[in-house]
C-alpha cells in the first residue's frame, strides 16, 4: 500500500489511501497538540479540548456535529495524548465529501458557545470522577507522572489534569486553545477507505481547505522532561489487594532503535498469556490477578512500565516488586540468553497487532495520520513493522541491561496502615 500525499500552501498535509473491500471511508485529523503543550496552571486543556471539537459547529439547522455523522450512517470518536489530540469519523463510501466538509467546518474557525463550554467541562469533571477518583488504582496515571517527572515538567500531570484547572477554563482561554493549535498548519488529514478516485478526494479536499488560515501565533511547545525517580506510596486499606506500578526512563519517540527495541522487550516479557511476567506472576506463583509490561510511547520521553495486582491481601507490592526484579535478573541481567521460541512468540504478537490496524479503515486512518504527524512519513508503520521483526536477542539483552539497572519511578498501592 502507497499513500498519496499532498500539502497545501498553508501548512495542512494530506494523506489519502485507497483501500478494497467494505464500502467504507475513514477521515481523521490528527492535531500536534496534547498535554504536553499545556502549563502547570493549566492543565486538563487538551482533553477538554477534545471534548468541545464535537460542538465546534454553527449550522442554520442547528444540527450537532454527532447527529450530521449518525445521520449519514457513520460514528464519530477522539482520544487525547500528551503529544498529539487524533480526531476520526467511519462513514458509508459515499458520504466521504459530508466528512471533509464537516471536518473544514471545524478548522475553519471557532464556534464554541458559553453554553457548550459548561456542558462540557461537567461531562470531562465527571468523567476524571468515575475514572480516576471512584475506581480502585484510578490514580495510578497521575501519581506516577508525579513520581517519574520533576514537578513543572511537560509531562508530570496526567492527561485528565486537574479539575481546578478545568474549572478556571475560560471561553476566552478556548478561543486561544483553538487559535494556535486547532490551525491546518499544525494538522493531518487522512482519508482511507473505499473511495471511486483518490485524485477527486485530493481535489475536494483542497478546494474546502486551502483557504483556511494557519496558525499566526506559532505552534511550537518547549517541553521540558525532567525525568526522576520517585516512590510513592498510596495507603488505602479499603483496596482489595496491593498495586505496583513501576517504570523506567527511556527517550523519545524519534530514538528509532532504542524505541523500537524497547516495544518488542515489552512485548517478549509481558504482552499475552504466555509471557513470562504472566507465567510467573499469574499462573505459576499466583502472585498477581493481573500482571504486564507496556510501552508508553511519547515526543520527548518515553516509559516502559511493569504493573501488578496482588491476587491476595498477605502479598505485598514490596514483594511484587522482588519477583519482578528476580524476572529481570533471569531473563537479561545474567546474560542467559532468551530462547528463539521467546523471540518468535513476540515476533508473531506484533505482526498480528499490525495486521489488526492494517485490515481496517479505522486502523489505517490513525496510523497514517500519527505517522505523518510524528514523523513526516505516511509511510513509517511498513517500515517500523519490518524494523520490529528483525531486532534480536542481543539487541534486547543490550536494552535491558541498561534499562534494569535504572532505579525505577514507582508507585505502590498499599492496603497496609501506616
Amino acid at each position: 500500500m502507497i499513500p498519496s500525499i499532498m500539502t497545501l500552501p498553508n501548512g495542512l498535509r494530506i494523506v489519502a489511501l485507497r483501500t478494497e473491500g467494505v464500502p467504507l471511508v475513514t477521515i481523521g485529523v490528527a492535531y500536534h497538540v496534547g498535554a504536553a503543550h499545556e502549563s502547570p496552571h493549566q492543565t486538563g486543556y487538551a482533553h477538554l479540548f477534545e471534548h468541545l471539537m464535537f460542538d465546534n459547529l454553527a449550522r442554520p439547522d442547528g444540527k450537532s456535529f454527532d447527529e450530521l455523522v449518525t445521520d449519514a450512517g457513520g460514528t464519530s470518536n477522539a482520544y487525547t495524548t500528551y503529544d498529539w489530540t487524533y480526531y476520526h469519523m467511519t462513514l458509508p463510501a459515499a458520504a466521504w465529501e459530508l466528512g471533509l466538509e464537516l471536518e473544514a467546518e471545524r478548522m475553519r474557525g471557532f464556534a464554541i458557545s458559553p453554553a457548550a463550554l459548561e456542558t462540557q467541562r461537567r461531562v470531562v469533571i465527571e468523567e476524571i470522577a468515575e475514572n480516576v477518583f471512584n475506581q480502585p488504582y484510578g490514580t495510578a496515571q497521575m501519581l506516577l507522572a508525579r513520581a517519574a517527572f520533576s514537578d513543572g515538567s511537560c509531562y508530570s500531570w496526567d492527561v485528565y489534569g486537574s479539575i481546578e484547572h478545568l474549572r478556571a477554563m475560560t471561553l476566552e482561554d478556548a478561543r486561544q486553545w483553538y487559535e494556535r493549535y486547532y490551525r491546518p498548519n499544525n494538522a493531518v488529514l487522512t482519508v482511507v477507505g473505499c473511495v471511486e478516485s483518490i485524485t477527486a478526494v485530493l481535489e475536494r479536499t483542497a478546494e474546502l481547505f486551502s483557504t483556511l488560515a494557519p496558525s499566526s501565533i506559532g505552534t511550537h511547545n518547549e517541553c521540558r522532561t525532567a525525568p526522576r525517580h520517585a516512590r510513592h506510596v498510596e495507603r488505602d486499606s479499603v483496596l482489595p489487594a496491593d498495586m505496583l506500578l513501576c517504570a523506567y526512563h527511556l527517550p523519545g519517540i524519534h530514538d528509532r532503535s532504542t524505541l523500537s527495541t524497547a516495544k518488542v522487550l515489552a512485548t517478549v516479557l509481558g504482552t499475552g498469556r504466555s509471557s513470562p511476567v504472566a507465567r510467573r506472576f499469574v499462573y505459576d506463583e499466583m502472585l498477581a490477578h493481573t500482571a504486564h509490561v507496556g510501552l508508553d510511547q511519547r515526543e520527548h520521553a518515553s516509559l516502559l512500565e511493569f504493573s501488578a495486582i496482588a491476587r491476595t491481601k498477605s502479598i505485598t507490592a514490596d514483594l511484587l516488586f522482588e519477583h519482578w526484579q528476580t524476572l529481570v535478573r533471569e531473563f537479561f541481567l545474567s546474560r542467559q540468553p532468551l530462547s528463539e521460541e521467546h523471540m518468535e512468540r513476540a515476533r508473531n504478537k506484533i505482526r498480528r497487532r499490525y495486521a489488526q490496524s492494517f485490515q481496517t479503515t479505522e486502523g489505517l486512518a490513525d496510523m497514517l495520520a500519527t505517522a505523518t504527524l510524528l514523523y513526516g512519513d505516511p509511510e513509517r508503520p511498513w517500515k517500523e513493522l519490518s524494523e520490529l521483526t528483525s531486532i534480536d536477542r542481543d539487541a534486547l539483552c543490550n536494552l535491558a541491561e541498561k534499562l534494569f539497572h535504572q532505579e525505577p519511578a514507582i508507585v505502590e498501592y498499599s492496603t497496609v496502615p501506616q
